[in-house]
């Protein structure tokens, strides 16, 4: 059986990366193709539904996953969340089943990943959706998370740190000012072209 690949979508915080998977999701491409979510110690916000938007879960089975190595991947955001991607999810129920598996990854998850797993190299391509720098508050307001002045200025520098340090890693670029249906297209097209 030929093996799958995983295509991690990446961008700033804003930049479209869930709309994405949510919009490739939804056109219901068949079950070649699988979402695995992230496991988070975040707080959930307005609307997030657990299992649908990520699997939640305490700080405590967090680490406890990461002493017994469950983790493809994981990262502490912006110094007070974790994130992280189970192996068995991306890889034994993905692409070692051959399918496609389309995930949401930060800079810091896929430094990890390059670090600590570069045998997996072959297996994934990190796709970067751009944003010019004035559309990130726009597009982190219209979430509707609140945010101090303080954190706002902490997460927005960070995103100008992590957006340059990105395309230094990522293999694709797709521009995420597209409407979300050219967003796709340009998506799919890369899917298409690495098959």
């Amino acid at each position: 059986m030929k093996k799958g690949h995983i295509y991690f979508i990446m961008g700033i915080s804003g930049a479209g990366k869930g709309t994405l998977a949510h919009n490739v999701k939804n056109l219901n491409l068949g079950d070649n193709f699988v979402f695995p979510l992230s496991y988070t110690t975040r707080e959930r916000r307005v609307g997030e539904i657990q299992g649908e938007h990520y699997s939640f879960i305490s700080r405590e089975d967090f680490i406890y996953s990461i002493d017994k190595g469950e983790f493809l991947e994981y990262a502490l955001v912006h110094e007070r969340d974790y994130y992280g991607t189970k192996y068995q999810d991306v890889m034994e129920d993905g692409v070692e089943e051959g399918k496609i598996v389309i995930k949401e990854l930060d800079l810091n998850g896929l430094k990890k990943l390059k670090q600590e797993r570069p045998e997996l190299d072959e297996f994934y391509s990190a796709i970067f959706l751009n944003i010019p720098k004035e559309m990130l508050r726009s597009r982190i307001e219209v979430r509707g998370v609140f945010m101090s002045d303080e954190e706002y200025e902490k997460r927005f520098n960070s995103s100008i740190f992590e957006e340059e340090e990105l395309m230094k890693y990522c293999d694709y670029v797709i521009d995420a000012t597209l409407s979300p249906e050219e967003v796709v297209e340009s998506f799919l097209e890369i899917v298409e072209r690495e098959r």
